[in-house]
């Protein structure tokens, strides 16, 4: 694997949405310049935006590619546009992945399929693709149409590159409504469990000999369905492990009470993993999947975001723990105190500031971005993904 670092911005000047983006791409071309990266570097990004509606949505989502085809040149890398609002009623926020070492052993090629750019990483022994933004053309269709349009741009992508559905180890699920209750085919479904369904149906053509990948689905309250991914071919000089948190059930193995819909329709349930190891001689990365405060297989704490925040982080430190991961066969020397880079969903924004301070007092100094949006179920109030090393 390349080596990566994550970056987050939220605008400190600007009182438009342009103008909070242009001080965002401004804070991320200093801080590429003070690493010495280029804008080539970067493999994939996400635009976090405040958005009413669709039609509102189309309109922001048009006039900052218009800043970012100015800024970037020909080098835009895969772009999301996520209708998640950033803290501190900001207009805007933007993320970015970098890759750290641009050295003669990888090759970094910019591609497109239809309308969807991804990026490689060509090693000597395996790829690494980087796809973004995946989203379908009608935002007002269905969540089942959307999501079979947008897998099926997700599969084309993997079939260019000969890649399967197995080998995605990193993905994000953006779902309108995530837990907006939908009438499809005479039964009553909820948008996440649509979603799952239709993940299951295009999962079940691969083997998933490493697990599911590791994944968030998280609301939007605007955008439809978008999926991020990274895949990885396979190789001897990788090693994959998927792992499980002795405190949760696996999240595919979910029985039908914590699946919502009428019991008369089909209900699957959601294809990831807790977390998932990638380790070469230079690399030991771990994808934290987005944790809530869940265990077992039930939430608790309700809604209450103190509690169900100290909770969350306590089910990141049992799944990245030295001895979680020997037991889940990865060989480590260290403990991992704390995530490199965590972004931290809440459902309400006068809850952000409570959840900040829990995680400033148990992730000091980790890089954070936190945003607000709807939770996979209507009793959770917060939910963190991230990225850790050793």
């Amino acid at each position: 694997m390349i080596k990566k670092r994550y970056f987050g911005f939220v605008p400190n000047d600007g009182v438009t949405v342009e103008g909070q983006f242009v001080n965002c791409i401004s804070a991320l071309t200093k801080t590429l310049k003070s690493f010495n990266f280029e804008l080539r570097n970067i493999l994939k990004q996400t635009v976090f935006i405040k958005a009413e509606n669709n039609t509102k949505y189309y309109d922001i989502k048009k006039r900052l590619t218009k800043i970012l085809n100015e800024s970037f040149d020909s080098l835009v890398p895969p772009t999301s546009f996520v209708g998640q609002p950033p803290e501190g009623n900001k207009l805007v926020a933007f993320e970015v992945i970098v890759a750290l070492n641009q050295s003669t052993d990888y090759q970094i090629q910019h591609k497109i399929s239809d309308d969807s750019k991804y990026v490689v990483v060509n090693n000597g022994n395996f790829k690494e693709v980087y796809a973004s933004g995946l989203i379908s053309s009608d935002l007002f269709a269905g969540t089942g149409e959307q999501s079979k349009k947008v897998f099926d741009k997700l599969k084309a992508i993997l079939e260019k590159e000969g890649l399967d559905f197995s080998d995605i180890v990193r993905q994000w699920n953006y779902i309108e409504n995530i837990v907006g209750v939908t009438l499809e085919n005479k039964n009553l479904k909820q948008n996440y469990q649509i979603f799952n369904d239709i993940r299951s149906d295009y999962y079940k053509t691969s083997r998933f000999k490493n697990g599911y990948p590791a994944a968030t689905g998280i609301g939007m309250n605007v955008g439809g369905v978008i999926i991020d991914f990274i895949a990885v071919s396979s190789s001897k000089n990788l090693s994959i492990h998927s792992i499980k948190n002795p405190h949760q059930v696996d999240a595919h193995q979910y029985s039908d009470k914590v699946l919502v819909g009428e019991n008369s329709a089909q209900k699957t349930s959601p294809k990831f993993e807790r977390a998932k190891v990638l380790s070469n001689k230079t690399v030991n990365e771990i994808y934290i999947s987005g944790t809530a405060a869940i265990l077992g297989q039930n939430t608790i704490h309700q809604q209450e975001i103190a509690n169900q925040t100290k909770t969350t982080i306590q089910n990141i430190n049992n799944l990245i723990s030295s001895d979680n991961l020997k037991t889940n066969g990865v060989s480590i020397s260290k403990n991992i105190k704390a995530p490199s880079y965590i972004r931290i969903y809440v459902k309400n924004m006068e809850d952000i500031p409570e959840a900040k301070k829990i995680c400033d007092k148990y992730y000091k100094d980790v890089p954070a971005l936190y945003l607000v949006s709807d939770i996979c179920r209507d009793n959770l109030a917060v939910e963190i993904e991230g990225i850790a090393e050793f």
